[in-house]
């Protein structure tokens, strides 16, 4: 059975299993739900890189030959890590007094990373965006359904999240582009362009933002087209022929050559845990988050010239642990609970190899700094 087959199969269990919790009188209830209507669960937690809220990290980044525009021979230089996302709940709905949910949303993203302090240009390095069809949320919760019965227990509730096809496309920046052709890079441009499928599986959901929680959450990324793996390369961007006999050639619809760099590890997982303190009188609770996610570290080299001979540029794909975490404050706005209700700031860190487009071969790649998170 193949990964889109059992994809399907799981899309059609998903609602049967959220009817079978049915009762008669949630009959009429089922079939109507709510629609645009704020859903409180499923939404990303303070460690996760591309999150489905708007985040602005600012401090230092570690430098590589390949993202070094001014070639400064830095280490470190302060930089801006932006992501602008969003969940939006399309439909969702609740059963037997709220024990049992289920939701239908949007999710997208976009980030955005600017080398501010490079004085002739600040260069955008790169640009990631992703985008979805509808992600399928279930949530079943423990016990009596109030606020006096969140802040007493330690077991809240448990949710499984699918989401069937997600789309990454990832861009670096014009300036960058520019320079590599300059500079004579064998690769100029890495078109890291995939489709995948996600499933969560997340222990205590954040639903209520008032009470002190522990959330642990499990995640997988799985590509849907593991030969094409995750990016290729066209007679426009690179030398083509220079890549391994082991990818497959092919032309694009104007006729280029163009090679995939197919992957024997097509997929992604992470562990995630999230800490939120009861919330004070004022509005304002501690959050800690951390993220340990284990990826594909691509295998090509960004810093070959055309002079080298015949280098293997793309090679088979290795796994790299990657380290995230923000520990900060947050506040909550009072008597709202919905979009754009919280305002945290904090800090964060991240290492391991770099976690945006065709940088991904990037090891050893490291940032952390002031982060400001709206939501």
């Amino acid at each position: 059975m193949t990964v889109k087959n059992i994809l399907l199969l799981l899309v059609a269990v998903f609602p049967l299993t959220f009817a079978a919790a049915q009762t008669t009188a949630d009959s009429a209830a089922y079939r109507t739900g709510k629609w645009f209507h704020y859903v409180p669960y499923g939404h990303s937690l303070y460690a996760d890189e591309h999150p489905d809220f708007v985040r602005m990290d600012l401090g230092p980044v570690s430098y590589s030959p390949a993202t070094d525009y001014a070639g400064s021979g830095r280490k470190y230089g302060n930089q801006i890590m932006a992501v602008f996302g969003g969940r939006i709940s399309v439909w969702s709905m609740d059963l037997q007094q709220r024990r049992y949910g289920m939701s239908i949303s949007q999710t997208f993203s976009v980030n955005l990373w600017m080398d501010i302090t490079e004085r002739t240009t600040s260069p955008v390095v790169n640009t990631d965006y992703r985008i979805a069809m509808p992600t399928f949320t279930f949530i079943q919760r423990f016990g009596q359904q109030n606020a006096a019965a969140d802040r007493q227990t330690f077991l809240k509730n448990y949710s499984i999240q699918l989401c069937p096809f997600k789309h990454e496309s990832t861009h670096i920046g014009d300036e960058m582009v520019l320079q590599r052709a300059d500079k004579g890079y064998a690769l100029r441009r890495v078109n890291v362009n995939y489709n995948y499928a996600e499933l969560l599986f997340t222990l205590n959901e954040p639903e209520n933002r008032y009470a002190e929680t522990h959330t642990f959450r499990l995640g997988a990324h799985v590509l849907l087209d593991p030969k094409q793996g995750w990016y290729f390369v066209n007679s426009a961007d690179g030398a083509v022929n220079n890549l391994p006999s082991n990818s497959d050639v092919s032309q694009n619809k104007a006729g280029m050559p163009e090679r995939f760099g197919p992957s024997g590890m097509p997929f992604e997982v992470w562990l995630q845990y999230q800490y939120q303190s009861a919330c004070s009188k004022h509005g304002f609770q501690a959050i800690v988050s951390a993220e340990v996610r284990n990826r594909a570290m691509y295998a090509y080299s960004l810093t070959e010239t055309t002079i080298a001979a015949e280098p293997q540029y793309i090679a088979a794909d290795r796994r790299r642990f990657t380290y995230s975490v923000f520990v900060g404050m947050r506040y909550n706005m009072p008597h709202y609970d919905g979009y754009f209700s919280r305002f945290s700031i904090g800090v964060r860190a991240y290492h391991g190899n770099c976690p945006y487009g065709m940088f991904r071969s990037v090891d050893n790649f490291s940032h952390a700094g002031l982060c400001i998170v709206y939501q």
